[in-house]
């Protein structure tokens, strides 16, 4: 815990660091800025899947077992995790960032404890029981949700 005040308190301070995007005027840390790139590719990737639900149907049992994808993901996940607990101070509803941050940073766990196999298992059982709609309201869940990170930063 104590490491993550000192990173806290390092990230806040730390002037290279505290300001790193400018956009017409309006100045976005680091973290705000890492919470920005990931939720708008997440917009533009679950946006793609309402369109081609099938094909994210297809390539999941692919991706799962690429190493190359799930640390990728792993690493995504404990960015935007960090990047949320880190710019929950500076967001419009702070709990919302302060939640979903520590949730992504125990799905990085859940992950590493679970492992390849079982996780690989359960993808596979998944995408052989939901259906095109299903898929479809996920995606389109994602979609706000995202948005409304976007929105959130403040």
């Amino acid at each position: 815990m104590l490491g993550f005040a000192s990173l806290h308190i390092l990230a806040n301070n730390y002037q290279p660091l505290k300001w790193a995007l400018e956009v017409n005027g309006v100045f976005y840390t680091v973290w705000q800025s890492i919470i920005i790139l990931i939720s708008f590719g997440m917009v533009l990737l679950s946006a793609f899947c309402i369109h081609s639900p099938q094909k994210l149907i297809d390539w999941m049992p692919i991706l799962i077992k690429s190493k190359l994808a799930k640390y990728t993901d792993l690493v995504i996940r404990f960015l935007l995790g960090i990047s949320l607990i880190f710019s929950a101070d500076t967001a419009i509803f702070p709990i919302v960032f302060v939640c979903f941050g520590y949730l992504s940073l125990a799905a990085v766990l859940l992950i590493l404890v679970v492992g390849t196999d079982r996780l690989e298992a359960l993808i596979i059982y998944l995408t052989g029981i939901f259906s095109v709609l299903a898929v479809k309201l996920v995606c389109l869940f994602s979609v706000f949700l995202f948005a409304f990170m976007i929105f959130n930063i403040g």
